[in-house]
């Protein structure tokens, strides 16, 4: 297409003949990794935050967190186990107590039916002061370790009072009656022979909590009861040293008896059995003493 002033050219074309415009090169996509020295751009640290705004936030956080910890008080890691220096600068700065009492723990906080048992505070100190523990750590170790204490004790009681409580209702489907009356006996025999309190309350706890030792303490009470406890007919052919001792001194006293003889008036069979019966006691009183 002409006109009076030569060719018409489209807008969008170059003139024949002459060479077309280079295409625009994209524009470069600039992050904020891109404004960082070289060096600081290849950090190992820095690869671990993505190249966005939140990456970038991140980074800013993660220092800011290391210098607030740079700002707190700074105790050198000990450089091994034999480096009692350098643990006990490191114990005094977690506040690792000088001695056991310095932990200061509170007595064990025990329920009424754990009354008049005791837990061993200062052992207990003992043992976390020799493994360094903190005070809150060895407070929370305390705490703990009372509530296994307790917890343990009421499951136990709660078992023998279960295993009583099974105890009586055998017994009382099979004696009837007179299961109040051989409950007695048995806890006679028991008064009777135990030593002390302690004895009974152990004794009471272990036979009366079977139905085979509540049988068995009957039994004895009834013989008690009926009176024949005479017939019993076993000899007891130990002695303690003590009572040796006196059987010996006794017969050796005894001018008229066998073992002295002193009036003639045992036969000598009689004084050997005598004297063999001391022979053994000395013997025996020698071994018991080492």
């Amino acid at each position: 297409m002409t006109d009076n002033l030569g060719p018409v050219i489209p807008d969008n074309q170059a003139p024949e003949g002459a060479a077309a415009p280079a295409a625009a090169a994209p524009a470069e996509i600039v992050t904020w990794k891109n404004h960082l020295s070289t060096d600081l751009q290849g950090s190992p640290l820095l690869g671990k935050f993505e190249d966005t705004p939140d990456g970038l936030n991140a980074a800013f956080a993660s220092h800011n967190n290391l210098e607030t910890l740079l700002g707190h008080e700074k105790v050198p890691i000990p450089t091994g186990p034999e480096d009692v220096e350098g643990w006990n600068r490191f114990n005094t700065a977690m506040g690792v107590p000088a001695a056991p009492e310095g932990y200061g723990l509170a007595d064990a906080n025990l329920p009424e039916s754990m009354q008049g048992i005791t837990i061993d505070k200062a052992k207990f100190t003992e043992v976390v002061h020799a493994h360094k523990l903190t005070p809150a750590q060895a407070k929370g170790m305390w705490e703990a370790y009372t509530a296994i204490n307790v917890d343990t004790y009421q499951k136990a009681q709660a078992s023998l009072e279960a295993q009583v409580t099974d105890t009586i209702n055998k017994l009382r489907g099979e004696w009837g009656d007179a299961y109040e009356s051989n409950v007695e006996l048995g806890q006679a025999v028991i008064n009777k022979f135990a030593a002390d309190q302690d004895a009974i309350d152990f004794i009471t706890a272990k036979m009366i909590g079977d139905p085979r030792g509540s049988k068995f303490l009957a039994a004895i009470g009834g013989q008690f009861a009926e009176n024949k406890i005479g017939d019993f007919s076993m000899k007891r052919f130990s002695l303690a040293p003590e009572e040796a001792q006196n059987e010996v001194d006794k017969m050796s006293a005894d001018f008229n008896g066998p073992y002295m003889n002193a009036a003639n008036n045992h036969t000598e069979q009689e004084h050997q059995a005598a004297v063999d019966r001391v022979n053994y006691l000395r013997a025996s009183i020698n071994k018991s003493r080492g």
